[in-house]
């Protein structure tokens, strides 16, 4: 089994029973939906959610 460290930054907003793979970073003010499953790294100021977690609205 590999090892990988999950980083959230500062002011993100994980939801209810999400679930953040190994090596994944999520950035500073993201928002991670409930019951996602994040299997990427998820840009600062992005909302993401679903099975496996897709932007829904990222800054412009």
């Amino acid at each position: 089994m590999k090892i990988g460290k999950v980083r959230i930054s500062d002011n993100a907003w994980i939801g209810f029973n999400s679930i953040i793979l190994k090596g994944v970073t999520i950035g500073e003010g993201a928002i991670v939906g409930a019951g996602s499953v994040v299997t990427k790294n998820v840009e600062p100021f992005t909302i993401v959610a679903g099975n496996p977690a897709r932007v829904l609205q990222g800054v412009s």
